[in-house]
């Protein structure tokens, strides 16, 4: 069925969208069977799939053929920003039993046009040419215990706070714990007063254009947690992304977001998952069986905003702490913003993720450890200004384990095509790679920090490569890098070779001034060609380097508080 659905989506995508949405959100609130009631003893059903991972909504629709036998015809489309209204191919599927192996194929046999509105999915079917089935329309109602959806469900803006959350004010507070399936409608702001935990089998969905604050007191620290076997659906859109923020314009209002999933932690032990540092009864990971494909949810088009908080000595919250996240989770089109220490941290995990922006952060933007192996591609980092800036605050800092550098599984993440860029007061390294840690980059831009731009650290790390050859676990290839105050490497006399060496034997690399307006290439810069790709499906081929095209900015329009806008 997966190789079907990406055939029908790739099919709809060659099919104009037919028009712009009002309030509905398409979410897995319509997952189910519908029916048109208004074909009495003849009835037509309409069964319902939205996949939150990959945005698509699909269908199969029963009807009879002119022959009145039954038939099942099936389509699918990507969900679109604003849209309601498409025009989508729909085929009937032959070959394939659950008895033995097939390979199912689809046969167009016409298209539909389809509006998905809050009480109703209507469809006009269009026959192909040659096919024996007459042009139809019908108006589908949910149908077999699926409950019509309420106006909080479709997005449409509510007055009075949802059941499950409490008034407070013109706000709503969210319960400390979460169990169920709570969804927060657009029309209300959602406060987060102490700690708000998505329990094991709850799920908190978050619509559109909605905003979550931190609440004002400051007793206890204020922040999502969703725990090992909870999700979080905050899947908002381009024109309307999802803010989480604190109640102050100003680092460290709140405490942000923690996300536990089942998958890698190299701490973990055969009796023991790995312990949160901050907030121990906080459990994630598993060193013996790690689900690797772990779904936590889906953060897409969010902003976390004013986040992060100390605990206790070397022991804080980050605007998004990841801990153990599998790559069923989704994360496209997030930035961390303003945050008084990092802003993505992941402790371990196999998370992917694409479109992630850290400006303004107090600490590092970009944090690996205990044996993180995601994927990322197309990222930002723009530590332009924080009153946290240390010297000790970096672009990347990806460690393995310092008291044992080869620990296993080893942090060695998947990375492409990241623009990175430091301030020239308050920012130590570009990239800091330390401790036993490797990873396959390739495409970086990297300039503007204060000590250099590239520093490798520990005996684990330089013992993946030599000063002329790079080593499977550890390379950098296709980049460019330059323009930092202090040093573009830090190739310091005690350690086993120098780091330009190291960068100089991997393929395509160069130094230099990147010649950037901003964030942006400008016109004529050199990081506009010389792309590669690293070899796995996950990541896009591109001919340049860095996050951005000749004339692309991804983050317009969703984004704050940087340039380029």
């Amino acid at each position: 069925m997966t190789k079907l659905r990406k055939s029908l989506l790739a099919a709809a995508c060659t099919f104009a969208l037919a028009g712009q949405a009002a309030a509905v959100h398409i979410n897995e609130s319509f997952d189910g069977a519908w029916v048109d009631p208004s074909a009495a003893g003849n009835q037509k059903g309409l069964m319902v799939d939205y996949i939150p991972s990959a945005n698509t909504f699909f269908f199969a629709f029963f009807t009879y053929d002119g022959a009145g036998d039954q038939l099942w015809t099936v389509g699918a489309f990507e969900v679109q920003d604003g849209v309601r209204d498409y025009t989508v191919p729909v085929e009937v599927v032959t070959g394939g039993r659950f008895s033995e192996g097939g390979n199912p194929t689809g046969a167009p046999i016409g298209s539909v046009d389809i509006s998905v509105n809050c009480g109703a999915i209507n469809l006009d079917f269009t026959p192909a040419s040659g096919v024996s089935l007459t042009a139809a329309s019908y108006s589908f109602e949910p149908s077999l215990g699926l409950d019509k959806l309420s106006s909080g469900e479709c997005n449409t803006p509510v007055n009075d706070c949802p059941a499950g959350t409490t008034a407070e004010g013109d706000r709503c507070a969210l319960p400390s714990s979460i169990s169920n399936n709570l969804i927060l409608p657009a029309g209300k702001t959602y406060v987060v007063n102490g700690r708000v935990s998505v329990e094991s089998g709850g799920k908190l969905s978050i619509a559109p254009g909605v905003t979550v604050v931190g609440g004002a007191q400051a007793t206890a620290p204020n922040f999502i947690s969703v725990k090992q076997g909870g999700q979080i659906y905050a899947n908002g859109t381009k024109d309307q992304p999802i803010t989480f923020t604190g109640p102050e314009a100003v680092p460290g209002s709140w405490a942000g977001i923690v996300i536990a999933g089942r998958s890698i932690c190299n701490d973990a032990t055969a009796n023991q998952p790995c312990q949160f540092e901050a907030v121990p009864d906080i459990t994630y990971g598993s060193s013996t069986a790690p689900v690797l494909d772990d779904n936590s949810g889906v953060l897409r088009y969010v902003r976390i905003r004013w986040a992060g908080q100390q605990i206790a000595p070397n022991e804080e919250l980050n605007s998004l702490t990841l801990l153990g996240v599998g790559n069923g989770t989704v994360l496209e089109y997030v930035q961390v913003d303003g945050g008084l220490d990092d802003g993505f941290e992941m402790f371990g995990g196999s998370v992917n993720g694409r479109y992630l922006v850290c400006s303004n952060m107090g600490d590092d933007c970009f944090d690996f450890d205990q044996g993180y192996n995601g994927k990322l591609q197309f990222g930002l980092g723009f530590q332009g200004s924080n009153p946290d800036l240390t010297s000790d605050s970096n672009g990347f800092e990806t460690d393995n384990d310092s008291n044992n550098n080869d620990k296993q599984p080893r942090t060695t993440p998947k990375v492409a095509n990241f623009t990175m860029v430091g301030t020239p007061s308050g920012t130590r390294d570009g990239m800091r790679i330390r401790r036993g840690a490797g990873g396959n980059y390739v495409n970086m831009v990297v300039t503007g920090y204060t000590r250099s731009c590239l520093n490798l650290d520990d005996a684990g790390t330089f013992g993946l490569g030599t000063a002329s050859a790079q080593g499977e676990l550890f390379t950098m290839t296709n980049s460019f890098i330059g323009g930092c105050t202090g040093n573009t490497f830090d190739d310091a006399s005690g350690d086993p070779y120098a780091v330009s060496a190291w960068y100089n034997a991997g393929t395509g690399n160069q130094s230099g001034n990147p010649q950037l307006d901003g964030f942006l290439p400008a016109a004529g810069s050199p990081v506009l060609s010389g792309g590669g790709v690293l070899a796995d499906g996950f990541f896009q081929p591109t001919a340049y380097r860095g996050a951005f095209g000749p004339g692309e900015n991804w983050t317009k329009d969703w984004t704050v508080n940087l340039p380029n806008q």
